[in-house]
C-alpha cells in the first residue's frame, strides 16, 4: 500500500448492536446503565425501536450521554419516541398498525442488521422473547438482562444459545 492508499482506506462499518427491552421496564437499573456504558465507550453503532418502556428509557440514557451513532426504527410514519433526534429508518409492515405483527417487522430488520444484541427482559414480554430468539437463531452474541432475577445471561457460543433456547425460558 502506498500513502495515498491509506488516505482512501475506510475501516469496514461495524455492525450495530440491537438494543431492546420490555414495555414494562420504564427505568434502567444501574447495572444495565453500566453495561450500556461499554457500548458507548466502544462507540458501537446502535439500532433501537421507538416503543415506550425500555426503548424510551434506553433512548433517554443514550441521549443524556450524548451518543450520536443511534438509528431509530419505527413502523409508522413518525417514531413514537426519538429522544435524541437521531436518524430514523421506517420499516413497512403488512399488518394493521399497533399490532404485534406490525411492530415485529422493525424488530426482524434490526435483528438481521445486528452484529450483537442487548435485551432488557422482564421475563414475560413476547416481543423481547422473540428478539432474543431472532438474535440467537442468527448466531449473534446476546446479553440478556433478566429483570426478575436481577442478573445477566451472556449467550456467546452456539452451545450457550442452544441451551438457552431449549431451556423453556423462551416458551
Amino acid at each position: 500500500m502506498t500513502a495515498s492508499d491509506f488516505a482512501t482506506y475506510h475501516r469496514p462499518a461495524t455492525p450495530p448492536v440491537f438494543i431492546s427491552g420490555s414495555l414494562s421496564i420504564r427505568q434502567l437499573p444501574a447495572c444495565v446503565m453500566k453495561r450500556l456504558g461499554v457500548i458507548i465507550d466502544q462507540e458501537l453503532p446502535v439500532v433501537i425501536g421507538d416503543a415506550p418502556g425500555a426503548d424510551a428509557a434506553i433512548q433517554h440514557f443514550l441521549a443524556e450521554c450524548g451518543v450520536r451513532h443511534v438509528t431509530i426504527f419505527c413502523g409508522g410514519s413518525v417514531p413514537r419516541h426519538n429522544i435524541g433526534i437521531w436518524p430514523v429508518r421506517q420499516i413497512r409492515a403488512d399488518a394493521p398498525a399497533g399490532t404485534r405483527a406490525f411492530h415485529s417487522a422493525k424488530d426482524r430488520e434490526m435483528a438481521c442488521l445486528a452484529g450483537a444484541g442487548f435485551v432488557i427482559w422482564d421475563g414475560a414480554s413476547h416481543g423481547s422473547r422473540a428478539n432474543i430468539r431472532r438474535l440467537c437463531e442468527r448466531g449473534r452474541y446476546v446479553v440478556v438482562y433478566l429483570r426478575p432475577e436481577d442478573r445477566f445471561v451472556t449467550l456467546a457460543s452456539d452451545a450457550e444459545r442452544t441451551a438457552f433456547l431449549a431451556s423453556g425460558r423462551l416458551g
